[in-house]
């Protein structure tokens, strides 16, 4: 299957978070919509680890849509430590990489080929802290997706590093309002507004 575009459709699958089953895109949707969709690695990498924590701390300024970011871990795995209180948006689990499959999202290996200036930040201030990546291990490049209410995409981008992605909810509410994918809000009446004929 090519990689999505603008106008695809993505099947009503059903997806398990650390802290629930087999829960339903379509019921996400219809709560969230439009739904921005962040694709990153195992949610121990740590540039997942800081984008995940970066969305938390900035998801009030998300005002118009929903936001949900998949990671290639297992649920059960992060159950112990992610609870539904944990982070303020769902923590979709594809450890054996499905979605990641069909949405034709591109795995590289090696450091160059993968991590920008602040990814190479944020690996460097991690290994200090005491993380080993593996070498030549595999990782995805990150995949944006907005959803609406149908699951139609309205907005794809792959990523070329796996920091390409919006840079906190802000990034996301403005892109919504760029793509003027908010949701249709009533006229004004008319009393409310101001009488400008007069000087």
């Amino acid at each position: 299957m090519p990689r999505m575009e603008q106008g695809d459709k993505l099947p009503m699958f059903r997806y398990d978070t650390p802290y629930s089953a087999q829960e339903r895109l379509a019921d996400l949707l219809e709560e969230q919509a439009p739904l921005v969709m962040v694709f990153m690695n195992n949610f121990g990498h740590p540039i997942t680890r800081t984008f995940a924590t970066r969305y938390a701390q900035t998801m009030s300024q998300l005002v118009d849509g929903g936001f949900a970011m998949v990671v290639r871990s297992r649920a059960d795995k992060l159950s112990g430590s992610i609870r539904r209180s944990t982070l303020p948006y769902p923590l979709i689990c594809d450890a054996e990489g499905v979605l990641y499959d069909y949405l034709c999202i591109p795995q590289r290996a090696g450091a160059l080929t993968t991590y920008s200036l602040e990814g190479w930040q944020i690996v460097r201030a991690a290994k200090k802290q005491g993380f080993r990546p593996p070498k030549n291990a595999l990782l995805s490049l990150p995949l944006t997706l907005i959803l609406d209410r149908t699951g139609t995409v309205q907005f794809v981008h792959y990523g070329a590093s796996l920091t390409d992605v919006p840079q906190d909810c802000g990034a996301m509410q403005k892109l919504l309002e760029e793509l003027e994918l908010l949701e249709d809000t009533e006229d004004f009446p008319l009393q409310e507004l101001p009488d400008w004929s007069t000087p």
